[in-house]
């Protein structure tokens, strides 16, 4: 593990594997695992018992949320390769599998529904393997709503990871 220094926490219960890299400040809960080859960047947060795979980036100020309870609630888990950008928030026990792109602002619950445009789909609780998700909008419902064009949140998966993506994040191999 390499701890730039800087005011960095990593609490006692946590797994940090060799060849991780945690830029200051970054915070680390007890209970969480970050495996080989991640980078935690500044202002990260890896929340308790979040599972962190292999050669995951985690861009400044990304939030991964943390369960200590309900007994039995589900950890976010973000498999290994996969990038996840700036201020993205990650919570309630959703799971980003191995190779997904989450672009800067995305934010996802358990129960938020991604949309898959490439496939014509709505998920909840998983982002595919490879998904590239970027932070979109819709209409929210509602007469109140309509009347003021109110919009939420609404995570939409635009294409899945190819050699452009890949070249595109390049650049976090060159930084290491």
């Amino acid at each position: 593990m390499r701890l730039v220094p800087g005011g960095s926490a990593v609490r006692r219960g946590a797994h940090i594997a060799r060849s991780v890299v945690l830029m200051p400040p970054a915070y680390v809960n007890v209970g969480a695992f970050v495996d080989e080859g991640t980078m935690v960047d500044s202002h990260a947060l890896v929340g308790s018992c979040a599972q962190i795979g292999k050669r995951v980036h985690l861009s400044a100020a990304a939030q991964i949320g943390g369960v200590l309870e309900p007994a039995g609630a589900q950890p976010v888990i973000v498999e290994d390769d996969a990038f996840v950008g700036g201020l993205v928030g990650l919570f309630e026990g959703i799971v980003v599998r191995r190779r997904a792109v989450l672009a800067s602002g995305v934010v996802i619950t358990g129960s938020t529904v991604i949309y898959d445009l490439v496939h014509g789909r709505e998920l909840r609780q998983e982002v595919p393997e490879g998904a590239v998700v970027v932070p979109g909008s819709r209409p929210a419902s509602g007469d109140y709503a309509k009347a003021r064009g109110l919009q939420v949140s609404a995570p939409c998966i635009v294409k899945y990871r190819d050699d452009r993506t890949d070249a595109a994040t390049a650049l976090e191999q060159a930084l290491r």
